[in-house]
């Protein structure tokens, strides 16, 4: 037990960057504190586009809940505090979660992509931001709903890996979009493609879910909105963008595309002034799906 748990505090480092242990190579996004930050801002943003709530299900006071590639685990930890008869559970490759946490939340170090051992089935599946992460989705599907009770919801919250805007100004975003298309391919070359929560409804509708539900709302990269509401997610999804490029980049674009630390660095550099430049008004799909077993 000793050598196991310490296995999976031995991170690898590479470009600068800390990486998870367990299943080394699984995920090709740093864990160090500059991520974890990263993905709290993540939470953040996801809150105000919900104007505070953690879910858009439907659910009704669920008392088993998984939340998977949980991260910091923030998300389960709110979710615990506002539902304190609920157990949650959070996965994730990395130990990353903090110690202290509500009484009714477990933290447990686990790869979704091998065979589910689960003892009890839950109420409510939870995951959120999984682009870039699942080798194979029909199978991911398929085992949420085998693993929720009777009436119960898988939701899905995810953003595209795909640029738009509304005017022109995309056009000046030539290296942003070069980008972009960079880390498409490379995700789709290393198996867990990051553009791919566009087909997700129509692969949870085949695992057997009904009511299937989608939303797709946009994201904006910068403070360019009207909307109040928008241009503070604007503001906040700038600097996670940003934050995005540099935790995304040096493993898909050097280690699975090949491409030198330079011309990597340059690109990257020229793509974060891109959407920084508040005359480009970019925006990124979000989607929201849910669906309930039968």
């Amino acid at each position: 037990m000793t050598s196991l748990k310490s296995s999976i505090f031995s991170y690898r480092y590479e470009h600068g960057r800390r990486y998870h242990a367990f299943h080394e190579g699984a995920y090709l996004v740093p864990n160090d504190d500059e991520e974890q930050n990263r993905m709290d801002l993540v939470h953040h943003i996801y809150s105000l586009l919900l104007a505070g709530k953690l879910h858009t299900a439907p659910i009704d006071n669920p008392q088993r809940v998984l939340d998977l590639g949980t991260g910091t685990g923030i998300w389960a930890i709110d979710f615990a505090d506002e539902h304190p008869s609920a157990e949650v559970v959070g996965t994730d490759l990395s130990p990353i979660q903090p110690d202290w946490v509500p009484a009714n939340c477990v933290f447990e170090v686990d790869d979704f992509e091998d065979p589910w051992v689960y003892k009890k089935s839950f109420d409510y599946i939870h995951a959120r931001e999984l682009e870039g992460c699942i080798s194979n989705e029909q199978q991911f599907f398929d085992r949420t709903f085998e693993n929720l009770n009777s009436g119960g919801y898988l939701e899905l919250q995810a953003q595209r890996g795909f640029f738009m805007s509304d005017d022109d100004s995309i056009k000046r975003a030539v290296n942003a979009e070069v980008w972009a298309e960079a880390v498409r391919d490379s995700s789709n070359k290393f198996g867990k493609p990051i553009d791919c929560a566009m087909n997700w409804k129509e692969k949870v509708i085949k695992a057997g879910f009904v009511d299937v539900h989608e939303e797709v709302r946009k994201i904006p990269i910068g403070a360019w909105p009207k909307d109040p509401v928008l241009k503070e997610v604007g503001k906040c999804q700038v600097v996670q963008s940003c934050a995005a490029i540099d935790s995304y980049t040096p493993m898909l674009l050097e280690k699975v595309l090949g491409w030198g630390k330079e011309e990597t660095q340059v690109l990257m550099a020229k793509a974060k002034g891109e959407l920084r430049n508040p005359s480009i008004h970019l925006y990124l799909p979000v989607y929201f799906i849910w669906g309930k077993k039968p």
